[in-house]
């Protein structure tokens, strides 16, 4: 095979790797904060840009290396009838989570599985700074 072959290759293989990895965008978290309520629970917020329909589900964290908490908040679309309108979508929940983790790198995935948002933060854990857990949901 020719030089210019391979390369020309190589170069497809390239832009369609590249092209695959930006064809799943995802959003920053904003307002993403946490804080320790004790050594094994802590309480997170954050809002994402999503559907009208759409709802967080129950946050799961898997420790990482060096005090990296990783963080999956799964959702899905509530409604039978749904529009695509974007809206503020807020997320708050006690998370378990033990005190060797300190910072969080939170994901939050589409009903289809893809990853939607992201974003990062370290877990306050100052004694002088009330950490309130949020009010229960209406059942």
């Amino acid at each position: 095979m020719p030089k210019f072959a391979c390369l020309t290759l190589g170069l497809a293989a390239a832009i369609a790797t590249a092209t695959g990895a930006l064809a799943e965008t995802t959003r920053p978290l904003d307002a993403i904060s946490a804080c320790r309520l004790d050594d094994e629970r802590i309480v997170l917020r954050f809002t994402f840009e999503g559907g009208a329909c759409q709802q967080p589900g129950e946050a799961t964290v898997e420790r990482g290396k060096d005090g990296l908490g990783l963080v999956t908040v799964p959702t899905t679309n509530v409604g039978e009838v749904c529009t695509m309108q974007i809206v503020d979508v807020p997320f708050a929940a006690v998370v378990k989570a033990v005190r060797a983790i300190t910072t969080l790198d939170v994901t939050v995935l589409k009903p289809d599985g893809g990853r939607q948002a992201l974003g990062s933060t370290d877990i306050d854990s100052d004694p002088a700074v009330e950490c309130v857990a949020p009010a229960a949901a209406p059942q």
